[in-house]
């Protein structure tokens, strides 16, 4: 009996914005990305009004801001083993540093603190800076022809490559507000002309045909039995380069990078938008690696 697999296809055109451009989908969405994406993404200077705060009470004389009061106060009050010294460095090194928030402290406990670093220090691996974070660290086994005919390739351990798993990474990228600007269906933008011609817009990784004729793809698998989550792709892209850590001598590392197609070129770009997810730190060749390969 001859089978034949018919796919619908729920196709759906966007109205023209006052741009004159469009958007064609072949599968509708499941929601627009885009209204996720805040104005402070798309423009480098302040876009929001300046917010008009009530005046603030003058601080108790003679300090001249409430902060100096309040730091002041606790140095007098309380314990006589402050010294003004420390209190400076409190003001300085900690309230001043730019990391500081306040808020961070709500429900602060210094001896539940002290537990959590007394605890941190007794965990496996403790001082590996790739500890947690789902980082693992093995051996890479490589393959270095020699150079005598007829003779099989030396088989050379490498220890110290650190890397993270891509299907980890995915799930909790997707599982954060991070992802939530991330578009999952591709689309064509159109731009509509004064009398009506349409030009192709390619400018996303998910306006493009290689991304779109994967989607589609992906739609006419079989479901996996009793799944009914809706079936997405999601772009990597991955760079790698080497980094030198410092302004003198010669340490260095090699990063692997991974961006996700799916979110825009334009909030990617942006040096604080968080896109960026390290996936693995390859190790250098060492001396005793070259020491090796000239004593065989």
């Amino acid at each position: 009996i001859r089978r034949v697999i018919l796919h619908v296809l729920d196709f759906f055109r966007s109205s023209v914005n006052q741009f004159g451009i469009l958007r064609e989908y072949k599968h509708r969405p499941s929601y627009d990305p885009d209204v996720h994406v805040k104005p402070d993404d798309l423009a480098n200077y302040p876009v929001n009004p300046p917010i008009s705060r009530p005046p603030i009470q003058p601080p108790p004389w003679p300090f001249s801001n409430m902060s100096k009061y309040l730091l002041m106060n606790w140095f007098h009050t309380g314990g006589n083993l402050k010294s003004e010294g420390e209190v400076t460095r409190l003001a300085q090194e900690v309230i001043s540093a730019p990391g500081f928030q306040p808020g961070d402290l709500a429900g602060f406990n210094t001896n539940l603190e002290n537990k959590t670093l007394d605890n941190a220090s007794r965990a496996p691996g403790y001082g590996n800076p790739f500890l947690g974070d789902d980082w693992h660290e093995v051996s890479v086994e490589i393959s270095i022809p020699v150079p005598v005919k007829g003779s099989a390739p030396q088989l050379f351990q490498i220890p110290g490559l650190h890397y993270r798993s891509i299907v980890e990474v995915i799930k909790a990228t997707f599982g954060a507000k991070s992802a939530l600007p991330f578009h999952l269906s591709p689309f064509k933008r159109i731009h509509v002309g004064p009398l009506g011609q349409e030009t192709r817009i390619y400018d996303e990784v998910y306006t493009s045909e290689a991304f779109e004729e994967a989607h589609d793809k992906l739609q006419k698998q079989p479901m996996e039995p009793g799944c009914t989550l809706e079936r997405v792709i999601s772009g990597l892209m991955f760079w790698s380069d080497s980094t030198h850590l410092t302004n003198f001598g010669t340490a260095s590392v090699w990063p692997l990078y991974m961006y996700y197609g799916n979110l825009s070129k334009y909030i990617r770009a942006k040096p604080n938008s968080g896109a960026c997810h390290h996936m693995a730190f390859i190790p250098s060749v060492s001396y005793s690696f070259d020491m090796q390969i000239y004593l065989t």
